[in-house]
């Protein structure tokens, strides 16, 4: 009696090897953080120290020609504080971002709008760098 022998397939069977690739695109798709960025023309100055994003914050993005924006809304300085009332909680950072070529005087307007509209926190964004540049 003849029995049919069989040769067997000495491949590499991949399929374990993609699953766990996908497994680790989703994994890092899901943990990794994306920070938005306003599409706001803003050169901001630079400091040596600064510290990283929070969640929950409001940037307030002040123009080189002097245009305010609140969540990418344009704004006129003094609808600024009403527009921010109705966005701040009890735990939202401000985030001035204000141009390097903006008088001090315009970023302490809006500071000080900011102020009465209730914020509690208030920052200022800076880049990373030497402090003058």
């Amino acid at each position: 009696m003849d029995i049919p022998v069989r040769s067997q397939s000495t491949g590499l069977n991949l399929t374990p090897l993609i699953d766990i690739v996908f497994l680790l695109l989703v994994f890092f798709l899901l943990t990794t953080h994306f920070i938005e960025e306003d599409g706001i023309g803003v050169r901001l100055p630079s400091a040596a120290s600064t510290t990283t994003r929070e969640k929950n914050e409001i940037a307030v993005a002040i123009t080189r020609d002097g245009r305010y924006f609140v969540a990418g809304q344009q704004l006129p300085l003094v609808g600024l504080e009403q527009k921010l009332r109705g966005m701040l909680r009890s735990d939202t950072t401000v985030v001035i971002r204000g141009d390097r070529d903006v008088p001090l005087q315009t970023a302490v307007s809006v500071m000080e709008k900011v102020k009465k509209a209730g914020a509690v926190r208030i920052v200022v964004a800076t880049l990373e760098g030497a402090g003058s540049s």
